[in-house]
């Protein structure tokens, strides 16, 4: 026996067949935006991030050039300072050696006029047998016949204009073979005369 139900037929589903797409709740729309202004916000950060790198490695790049620029002309600057002082040395040098030989040349040159005043201011049967003379002091010893002829000298040494503050500390009488002799000594201070003389004139002016 065969029955028919004709009630409306149920609906069946297929097996196989894709089910039928629910529509978005309100929850899932607001996740779904969230997620996209966040993606947005992070390409936007990572942006400025990466121009920021970028300029800021520009920065350094310009800073490290001129860093290299200025120790470059340190170097430069400290080899002409050291060039310099080497020089301003050498000039010092020079300097020494230049007033050592005007020293030297003005020295022989006042010991040979000191050496002419003397041999005029020299009495006839006077010797003398050591001379020294430094820093414009003289310091003669000799020999003489008596004393007149001693005092004689330091006369004449005063008369010359070129001595000064002569001092006689006195003499000793000794024989020297059948001869009486006379063993002095006689100190004074040397100076040039001529030199004096304009020295003087230019004060007068």
């Amino acid at each position: 026996m065969i029955k028919v139900n004709l009630l409306s037929p149920e609906r069946k589903e297929v097996a196989g067949a894709p089910a039928e797409a629910a529509p978005f709740t309100e929850e899932e729309k607001e996740s779904k935006l969230n997620t996209g202004a966040i993606i947005g916000a992070a390409v936007i950060t990572v942006g400025i991030i990466g121009l920021l790198y970028f300029t800021q490695a520009q920065t350094l790049e310009q800073k490290q050039q001129h860093l290299q620029e200025r120790t470059a002309r340190k170097k430069a600057l400290d080899e002409v300072l050291k060039t310099l002082a080497q020089l301003e040395k050498a000039k010092k040098e020079l300097d020494k050696k230049v007033k050592l030989i005007e020293d030297l040349r003005s020295k022989q040159h006042d010991s040979v006029k000191m050496m002419d005043a003397l041999c005029d201011a020299l009495p006839d049967w006077v010797w003398l047998t050591n001379l020294t003379f430094s820093g414009r002091k003289l310091s003669v010893t000799g020999r003489a016949l008596s004393n007149n002829l001693i005092s004689d000298l330091i006369n004449n040494l005063k008369g010359t204009g070129s001595f000064y503050d002569v001092e006689f500390p006195g003499s000793n009488r000794t024989m020297q073979g059948n001869q009486e002799v006379f063993n002095f000594r006689v100190t004074c201070k040397y100076r040039d005369k001529d030199a004096a003389k304009k020295s003087a004139a230019q004060k007068k002016k």
